[in-house]
């Protein structure tokens, strides 16, 4: 008995053994393949799950962020209405809905709504934050370039 009892759990080990590898093979294989909803060359993930922040935010006309920088910069999506944004040592933008902009890595800026029109953005930014001073009304109120 205690021999057919040990065959049995040997067998149970080996099959619970051979489901993990093959599992692992197709797995490995799976990731080596390419994904069908891409075309032209191999699509690698430079990140399985990368680290992001996801903001939505509507800003009321005049309403602005103070400046800050993103560790590893921020993409700035305009969904509806006017927003404004600067980089810092560089002109004010205005932007529309479905404008986008980029913000450097480790580049100061603000970005908020028009003075006379609110707006809804859609931030996508990565690593941490630091928050500076406030914008002056005189920063904000510069002639926007579009």
């Amino acid at each position: 008995m205690k021999q057919q009892s040990r065959a049995r759990r040997l067998l149970g080990l080996l099959g619970a053994w051979f489901g993990i590898a093959a599992a692992g093979i197709w797995i490995m294989h799976a990731q080596q393949t390419q994904n069908p909803n891409f075309t032209g060359g191999k699509v690698t993930p430079v990140e399985e799950k990368p680290q992001g922040n996801i903001a939505h935010y509507h800003f009321d006309p005049g309403a602005r962020t103070k400046w800050h920088i993103h560790e590893r910069g921020q993409i700035i999506l305009v969904e509806e209405g006017v927003a404004r944004t600067q980089m810092k040592g560089g002109q004010v933008m205005e932007l529309r809905a479905g404008d986008t902009t980029y913000a450097t890595p480790g580049v100061a800026h603000w970005h908020g709504a028009a003075p006379d029109q609110g707006g809804t953005q859609f931030n996508v930014s990565r690593g941490g934050i630091t928050w500076l001073d406030e914008v002056t009304d005189a920063e904000y109120k510069t002639p926007p370039k579009r």
